[in-house]
């Protein structure tokens, strides 16, 4: 992303308006100090000092950390924008253009426009999505952004990352499908997970599918309460048919109840006991 001199006229609008001791005890010239001295600690605390305060040197530092290495720092600089709406529209319009930029443009815009809550992006973030040249990054902070916005818009995206060739980023929807689409979204695209190529992923699939009571995923989860390799998988799935409740898994969960590991052994008796 460019300087931002496009936004000089909004900045100086704004600082009209704005005291010199707006913020709680921040002032731009600390605020530079922790970025010069590298600590992400002190840049987080001194940007947060300057929640109310509005100065051009401030606009320029913070729309710097917006593209920092450090997702911490990123996350900041957006809460930043995001107690200052027209700015932070402006800063979106950018942020949206850059979704269609490389790898490391798409994780920071992605990052930034989850911060501060833009749904109008949404159409583009599916787009970005898509795109053939992300890293694992770029599309964590894709799924990251759907999770912040909390918005059903975020489905085709939290869709395509389930299908991704890394685990991560599967599993990362996989979560973020529980929290923001459950309500709304097609529970089948979660049992599909069920059979993954990865445990992480098949043990996160298995606690939303115990969370939705989806009866249609019963004997999958058996399978996997008996079968499967990873016990957090069969700790999971353990659980899982343990809130489906149905009698059906007794005899399943009878044989987990002696399982080696001690994870699943104790929770399929729990299950046991839930089962109607």
């Amino acid at each position: 992303m460019k300087t931002m001199n496009k936004f000089a006229a909004v900045a100086l609008t704004l600082c009209v308006a704005a005291t010199a001791n707006a913020g709680k005890g921040g002032s731009a010239v600390k605020m530079q100090a922790a970025v010069a001295s590298g600590s992400t600690d002190a840049i987080i605390a001194e940007v947060e000092r300057t929640e109310g305060l509005m100065c051009a040197e401030c606009i320029t530092t913070v729309q710097n950390l917006t593209m920092d290495d450090r997702y911490p720092v990123r996350e900041v600089a957006a809460w930043w924008y995001a107690k200052r709406p027209q700015l932070a529209h402006q800063m979106a319009l950018q942020m949206e253009k850059d979704l269609t930029g490389d790898a490391l443009h798409v994780r920071n815009a992605a990052d930034f426009l989850g911060g501060i809550k833009e749904l109008q992006s949404l159409p583009m973030l599916r787009t970005a999505m898509t795109s053939g040249n992300l890293n694992s990054d770029a599309k964590l902070a894709l799924v990251g952004a759907v999770r912040s916005m909390a918005h059903v818009g975020g489905n085709p995206i939290l869709e395509a990352a389930m299908t991704d060739g890394d685990a991560k980023v599967r599993a990362a929807a996989i979560d973020a499908w529980r929290e923001v689409i459950h309500q709304d979204g097609n529970i089948g695209v979660i049992e599909a997970r069920l059979a993954d190529s990865d445990s992480m992923v098949r043990a996160h699939a298995a606690t939303v599918i115990g969370a939705k009571q989806d009866l249609n995923a019963r004997t999958s989860l058996e399978n996997l309460v008996v079968n499967d390799t990873d016990p957090y998988v069969r700790r999971n799935a353990a659980y899982a048919l343990g809130k489906i409740g149905s009698a059906d898994s007794r005899a399943a969960l009878t044989l987990a109840s002696g399982d080696s590991s001690g994870l699943v052994k104790n929770v399929a008796k729990a299950a046991l006991s839930s089962l109607k």
